[in-house]
This record gives C-alpha cells, sequence and structure tokens, in this order.
C-alpha cells in the first residue's frame, strides 16, 4: 500500500498476503495506516508481519548465537513529515532497552525520506545502526549520517531492486564506532531484471 493510498481488492490483498508469505521472510513492518485497512478488510497477516503498536522490538537470534534487535518506528500521525519530540524518545528509549543484550540494532521506519533525513541529521545520542527507511521520497543505496553512525538505506519505489547490506564488524558499544563503506559494511543495489526467475509459487498465487 503505498503512503496516503489505496489497497488492491480483497482478492487481491489475500493474493499479495499469501505471495509475502511464500517469501519466507523473517520480520515484516506494516504501517499503522496498513494495519488499519488490512483489519478493516478482515485479512490476516502472518505472524512476521507486525506494526509498531503490536510489536515495537523483535530480537532475532542468528545460527550463530548472535542477536540482532528490530525497532519498528511510531508512525507519524495523519498529515505530519517530521517525527515529534515524543516519538523521537520512544525510539532512544527502544534503542537503550536493546543496546546491551544485541550486536547490532535496525530501526525499521515509514517516516519517509523528509522525516527519516530531520531525524537523523539531528544527530540524536541513540540511533540505530541501521535504518531502513520506507514511505513517500526517493530510494537510497546507503548513506551514512548522525557522527557515521547509523547507515541510512530507503528502497526505490518502483519496486524493481533490492538492498543488500553486508556487515563485516559488529558496532562496538563501549568504544567510539564509525561505519566506513567496504571496511565494515557495503550496501548494494540488486536490480530484479530478466536475469532472475520467477519464484513458480509466488506467479501461481499472483496469476
Amino acid at each position: 500500500m503505498r503512503p496516503q493510498g489505496t489497497l488492491p481488492d480483497q482478492d487481491g490483498v489475500l493474493s499479495l498476503v499469501k505471495a509475502y508469505n511464500l517469501l519466507r521472510y523473517d520480520i515484516g513492518f506494516i504501517s499503522e495506516e496498513e494495519s488499519h485497512a488490512l483489519s478493516k478488510a478482515q485479512v490476516e497477516l502472518g505472524s512476521w508481519q507486525q506494526s509498531s503498536t503490536d510489536a515495537p522490538i523483535t530480537v532475532l537470534t542468528l545460527g550463530t548465537g548472535d542477536r540482532i534487535g528490530f525497532i519498528r518506528f511510531p508512525s507519524l500521525p495523519q498529515g505530519e513529515d517530521i517525527p515529534n519530540e515524543e516519538m523521537v524518545l520512544s525510539v532512544r528509549r527502544h534503542i537503550q532497552s536493546l543496546q546491551n543484550d544485541v550486536r547490532l540494532i535496525v530501526g525499521l521506519s515509514d517516516w519517509g525520506w523528509i522525516g527519516e533525513n530531520e531525524y537523523l541529521i539531528k544527530n540524536p545520542e541513540f540511533v540505530p545502526d541501521l535504518l531502513l527507511g520506507s514511505g513517500r521520497g526517493s530510494g537510497l543505496n546507503g548513506r551514512v549520517l548522525a557522527d557515521d553512525r547509523c547507515v541510512w538505506i530507503r528502497p526505490y519505489d518502483k519496486g524493481r531492486s533490492v538492498c543488500e547490506i553486508q556487515i563485516f564488524e559488529w558496532p562496538q558499544r563501549k568504544n567510539s564506532f564509525a561505519w566506513n563503506v567496504s571496511k565494515n559494511y557495503n550496501s548494494t543495489s540488486i536490480g530484479l531484471n530478466d536475469t532472475y526467475k520467477d519464484n513458480p509459487e509466488v506467479a501461481a498465487v499472483l496469476q
């Protein structure tokens, strides 16, 4: 669902939900607007697809035993482009609660380019290590902000690419740490062109 857009019809929504579940994602983020619209349409989502209200924090454990914390940012009020102080403080509290227990903190946001940029350029004392943005605005393949403590990534709005992020070194909590491309991380935009074959299960659902 595009920001302030409309959902497809009931059959289209059910097909999309089924297709996303077939892709076996570990975690998903549903905006409050999407959550309300899907609830009104009586569409049941997979357990991995949650809004900030339902699950502000999710921690996943890798096969190595390393833990990664995900923070779903609260959605902006209708008609606003910039997060208010209460929302920024809420994110700060979640980061502080996680930072000693996880290797990496990933923010999931639907604030749009304007809101996310405004948040990061103010250089908060506590920011996520990665901010995966969404909502209105242009895509980004990895921009380092907030004294090089946060890598900001946003999808391109045509939906024809995915961003692969490689982490070569876990952020250090007790010492100064800065992201440096190719040294401790790398991000690559992968265009989904015809060299990638359709997943047959997903293609069958969407026909």
